[in-house]
This record gives C-alpha cells, structure tokens and sequence, in this order.
C-alpha cells in the first residue's frame, strides 16, 4: 500500500497533503514491524525458556527424591534425625492455586514453600 500512495504521491501534495506525509508513514510503518517481530521473538525466548525451567524443576524433583531415599535409608533408625528431616520438609500453608492469588484470594506462601511449589517436591513426613 505504501507503494501505491508514493506512486500517487504528486496527487496527495496538489490535493494538501504534506510532502512529508508517506516518508513519515513509511518510517512508522518501519517501526512498527522490527516491534513485531521484537515481540515475537521476545515470545519464542520466553517458550523456550519455561521448557528449559520444567526440565531443570524435573531433574531438581528427581534429585530431592534420591536424597529423600538415602536419607531414610541412611538415617532411618534414628528417630531424631528423621524427626528433623520430617521438619525439614515442612511447608506453611494452606497452599493456594496461581488463580486464587491472581484473584487477590489468600497470601503467597513463604519463600521456601515456593521454591518447593515450584519443582513440585513434597517431602512426605515420617510416620
């Protein structure tokens, strides 16, 4: 279309149209489209960058699990040792969904709790 209106051009400006007009146009139109595609790629880093964040909160999981195991294991006869790895795993709540808190339901819970939220590791206490 910016091609039509500057082969039109010399009708514009005879018809009051400032000579400056199309170049002005062109230029915003220019800008408009390297923000579009900032915007896109901008939304590609950001896929890719919460793919990679599941896989590490996936591995984390994994991990914590593993330790959990050789804990039991390792300490499993002591009862004040589990007793504080059983504390340990203790999380403040009640836990409240990402939509409760978007909502303005509830407060956020504690900084630990996130983290472990987050990875999706609970750390069942010893019965």
């Amino acid at each position: 279309m910016p091609r039509e209106a500057t082969a039109q051009k010399e009708l514009f400006v005879s018809r009051g149209m400032s000579p400056t007009l199309l170049d002005a146009l062109a230029g915003a139109l220019g800008e408009f489209e390297k923000t579009l595609e900032a915007s896109r790629e901008g939304r590609r880093t950001h896929v890719g960058a919460s793919a990679d964040l599941k896989a590490v909160a996936a591995e984390i999981k994994e991990q914590v699990r593993v330790l959990d195991g050789l804990v039991r294991f390792r300490f499993g006869e002591n009862a004040e040792l589990m007793g504080a790895w059983a504390s340990a795993g203790n999380v403040l709540g009640p836990f409240r969904s990402q939509v409760q808190l978007a909502a303005g339901q509830g407060e956020p819970p504690g900084e630990g709790a996130e983290r472990r939220e987050a990875c999706g590791v609970m750390v069942a206490p010893i019965s």
